[in-house]
Formats: C-alpha cells, sequence, structure tokens
C-alpha cells in the first residue's frame, strides 16, 4: 500500500504533467526522452501495446492500447497497474532513467495508473506524467 508521502508525489507529478505553461505540457517530441522512451516501451516490438509509428501514436488513447478491455471494465486498473509497474521498471531498470527528486516506484505508478486508467487520456499524456516522474540519462555524463 503506498504511503500518503508517495500518494503525494504522484499528484504532484500528475499536477505538473496536466499544468498550463509556457509550453504545452503533452509536447510530443523524438528529442524528448520521456516520449521516445514511452513509445518505445509501449511499442509491439516491446510490451506489444501499441502498433503506431512514433508520429501518430502522441494522439492514441488510452483505451487505444491493447491491454484496454471495454468488456471488463472491472479488471482495467489492475491492468493500468501492471502496466504501469512494467513501465517505470523498463525506464530504470532496462533504460537507466532515475526518479526525480521526492519520486519513488510507487509515486510512478500511482501516477502513470492514473493516465492509463482513464480511456480519454492519450499516450502523449502519459509521457507528460512519465517526464514528472523520471529522469532519463541520456546524453549526460
Amino acid at each position: 500500500m503506498p504511503s500518503k508521502k508517495e500518494r503525494n508525489a504522484a499528484a504532484v507529478a500528475l499536477d505538473a504533467a496536466s499544468a498550463e505553461g509556457p509550453v504545452a505540457n503533452c509536447s510530443w517530441s523524438n528529442n524528448n526522452a520521456a516520449c521516445a522512451n514511452t513509445w518505445f516501451c509501449l511499442s509491439k516490438a516491446v510490451m506489444g501495446q501499441l502498433t503506431a509509428d512514433f508520429e501518430a501514436a502522441a494522439a492514441i488513447k488510452m483505451s487505444g492500447l491493447a491491454f484496454w478491455n471495454s468488456v471488463a471494465p472491472a479488471n482495467r486498473e489492475a491492468e493500468a497497474g501492471a502496466i504501469a509497474a512494467m513501465l517505470t521498471n523498463s525506464f530504470v531498470n532496462l533504460i537507466g532513467a532515475e526518479y526525480e527528486p521526492g519520486q519513488n516506484f510507487a509515486s510512478a505508478v500511482l501516477a502513470m495508473k492514473a493516465i492509463l486508467s482513464d480511456g480519454n487520456k492519450t499516450v502523449c499524456e502519459l509521457a507528460a506524467v512519465v517526464d514528472e516522474q523520471h529522469h532519463f540519462l541520456i546524453g549526460e555524463a
């Protein structure tokens, strides 16, 4: 069970990812490591959740991912949590990301699960939350 601190950290990341700012938080770019890694991990080659190319993936709604089951909505939250756990494990253990200050496995899963459970949210919105939770070390020495 996530602690109050972890729930708060997830809430902060969700708020930051959806906040208005000088640049739209859903700025989909292959130069953004969170976008590229979210697409890569969800892709057919890795987790099999989407078959779209990078450009088209931004607008795909969570209800369009392979795990989404409209026949058994009671299972959706558990499945979204499993996908969120696989994503953060992939980012940290395979890609080498670190958690942003104040974030950890539990807060990352909670935040991503909230997006994955909402059929109207997009892959781009998921990447914005991923970006708030994870620091990708691409190109850093």
